[in-house]
């Protein structure tokens, strides 16, 4: 059986702060050119598929609320097919930058994403892991994190790393000096994502028969990653959801054998861990991830602190890694090979028949 440590995924994942650190010292260097594109734009798309489009989300609600404007974000295939529902801005305004997010840079939709902006006269930034990648040639403007590149087929340190290089760039162009200064402790805080990943690695030894993960806010895009990490290594059926949203109805599935991960922090807080509650009340297995003792209070079940006395965005990327200790746990335990999840490789090529 393959150990936990010969697992390629679980060493990149376990190198995220490094990553995180790079990131954010490249978003400090950040081209000025994207700088100015966020800071006169009226209206911002920022787009990407699978793991990007999750990062995508939690980058437009920080982005909202530092920046002030409107901020989107939708998958790369709804750019391609059905642009006048994302675009609305005229192609040569200069006033509706559209962010494309890809790990290598080459996914098929990304790169025609970029092209079809280029043809229309709009103006792109690619946020990629590879400078020398198809969608950086084609970008108008393109922000690396170097340090995220990966082997893995799913996205480990990439994730970590991209988002918090956005964050980054988010913050400079807002003026945020709060989200800023916080941003940068957070590679102090790495062994808080460390020891969150040690009570993954034992949950993940129990085979749940369904996990569901609540996360508002920017933290439904990570949610919504633990989710598909869950789903891509070991296939356990998972779902995310906002907290409250998940009282409305998908908490009938409820029940002893399954396990629900809250992502809380900041506002509402208290009530996102009632929720919680009423989940483990009804029989689930339940781990909250808070920022602090004050914010998990009242519950129940396992209880992980990251992040205490930082901005809620700024712990955004250090709730990453402890998805991969439970996601590669599950998948061992359920003699699947994490490292090469079936159907799966590392970029997604799509064509016509």
């Amino acid at each position: 059986m393959t150990a936990f440590e010969d697992l390629l995924t679980w060493r990149e994942s376990s190198t995220s702060g490094e990553a995180i650190a790079a990131a954010l010292d490249a978003a400090s260097r950040a081209p000025a050119g994207a700088v100015a594109l966020l800071d006169s734009a009226e209206r911002i798309v920022v787009t990407g598929a699978g793991s990007s489009y999750y990062l995508a989300q939690s980058v437009a609600a920080v982005a909202r609320a530092v920046l002030g404007r409107t901020v989107v974000a939708t998958p790369l295939s709804e750019v391609i097919l059905r642009p006048e529902g994302v675009l609305v801005s005229a192609p040569d305004a200069g006033s509706e930058p559209v962010v494309i997010i890809s790990r290598s840079g080459s996914t098929s939709e990304a790169v025609t994403v970029a092209e079809q902006m280029r043809d229309a006269g709009r103006q792109t930034i690619a946020v990629t892991c590879r400078a020398d990648s198809p969608l950086a040639s084609v970008a108008g403007v393109t922000l690396v994190s170097r340090a995220g590149d990966e082997e893995a087929i799913v996205m480990t340190r990439s994730f970590a790393s991209m988002l918090a290089l956005l964050l980054g760039v988010v913050a400079g162009v807002g003026r945020d000096e709060s989200l800023a200064a916080d941003l940068a402790l957070a590679p102090e805080r790495w062994q808080e994502s460390v020891a969150a990943a040690m009570v993954g690695r034992r949950l993940g030894a129990t085979d749940w028969s369904r996990v569901v993960v609540l996360g508002g806010g920017p933290a439904f895009g990570i949610a919504a990653e633990w989710g598909l990490k869950l789903t891509e290594t070991s296939q356990v059926p998972t779902n995310a959801y906002e907290p409250l949203e998940f009282r409305h109805g998908p908490i009938s599935v409820c029940e002893p054998g399954m396990l629900v991960v809250g992502l809380v922090g900041g506002a509402g807080a208290g009530e996102e861990v009632a929720v919680v509650e009423e989940a483990a009340r009804l029989g689930a297995a339940t781990w909250v991830i808070a920022r602090d003792d004050d914010e998990a209070r009242g519950a129940s079940g396992e209880v992980s602190l990251i992040g205490g006395g930082l901005h809620p965005a700024a712990r955004l990327p250090l709730l990453v890694h402890p998805a991969h200790a439970l996601a590669l746990g599950l998948a061992l335990m359920r003699g699947r090979d994490p490292d090469a999840p079936r159907h799966l490789g590392q970029v997604v090529i799509l064509g016509r028949e």
